[in-house]
């Protein structure tokens, strides 16, 4: 049996071979403690990957905290990490458990560690180096054991060089960096993915008839997703909604899957074209996708079957 036949429910039976590298790295380095950077843009499933590694080792048994560095302000963000005394600052009426004794013998999953500030470098290297704490107010060090696994989506080595990111903190967090493809890169997990989805959020969302009919399989394949994975996710999640929880059809899919040209992200040269034109093609494109069916093309335009063939009389008069 390989490494990766027995994968944990949250993972998807992947295809793809630039995932199932990223996994069997992840499970090799999961039998160290040695701390892990996963690099890959916004929503391609750092998280997962991380939480991959903390399930695959001998730390399983304890929590996986995560903390977005990102979305606190330094102050609050020091707090929420190294904890602190009663009295250190105004409104500390009582003392608090920073995340990193929170995970005491588990995993610190620290994401968006492009974003933290000097202060906090400082100390975080603290954490790696010695494996000890400081509570804000205490000047008396506490140990931790605890793995960190830090994330980001931004060039870490550019932001060293900029000295915006201390070198001597990003080599160690970046003792072993696990690169998490984009979903263009994984193609072949794209279908795989939609049905795992479907799955999780038939039960969430209690559909228990959500299904996804086959005519969506080319827009899903053909988009190019900027937003991987976790865009992935919300689009069908906004299906099921206009699907009324039953079979997603092609009309319940964000008008960018339906029109590439009105992707923000296509790597071709842009060619203005006026709003007229590309009303036009839009509106052509959906006919010949409905085989002419004049009302649900209007379904899918979101306009009247009266405004459609005015529109339609528009065209045959320019």
């Amino acid at each position: 049996m390989s490494d990766l036949d027995n994968l944990p429910s949250y993972i998807a039976p992947v295809k793809s071979r630039a995932f199932k590298e990223v996994l069997a790295l992840a499970r090799m380095v999961a039998g160290f403690d040695s701390s892990v950077l996963l690099s890959g843009d916004t929503g391609v499933g750092k998280e997962v990957v991380a939480r991959f590694i903390h399930d695959s080792s001998r730390r399983k048994g304890r929590p996986m905290l995560t903390i977005n560095c990102a979305a606190l302000p330094a102050a609050l963000l020091e707090s929420e990490l190294f904890g602190h005394k009663a009295g250190a600052f105004t409104g500390a009426i009582k003392d608090r458990v920073g995340l990193f004794e929170q995970a005491a013998r588990g995993t610190a999953f620290l994401d968006e560690i492009g974003d933290v500030d000097g202060a906090i470098q400082v100390k975080l290297l603290r954490v790696l180096q010695e494996r000890e704490i400081l509570r804000i107010g205490e000047n008396i060090p506490r140990r931790v054991d605890i793995r960190i696994i830090a994330a980001t989506n931004t060039n870490l080595s550019a932001a060293v060089a900029e000295r915006h990111f201390r070198k001597d903190l990003f080599f160690r967090l970046r003792v072993v960096e696990i690169r998490v493809p984009s979903l263009a890169e994984r193609t072949d997990d794209i279908m795989v993915l939609a049905e795992h989805f479907l799955g999780e959020l038939s039960v969430r969302m209690q559909l228990p008839q959500l299904r996804l009919h086959d005519e969506c399989r080319p827009y899903l394949l053909n988009y190019p997703w900027p937003g991987n994975v976790r865009e992935l996710y919300n689009v069908l999640e906004r299906a099921a909604i206009f699907g009324q929880g039953k079979t997603i059809m092609a009309e319940h899919l964000p008008i960018e899957l339906l029109n590439p040209e009105l992707n923000i992200n296509q790597s071709e040269a842009y060619v203005p074209k006026s709003l007229h034109d590309m009303e036009v093609a839009h509106i052509k494109k959906t006919l010949k996708h409905t085989g002419g069916n004049r009302p649900k093309a209007a379904k899918i335009l979101g306009v009247s079957h009266s405004t459609l063939w005015r529109k339609l009389k528009e065209f045959q008069s320019d």
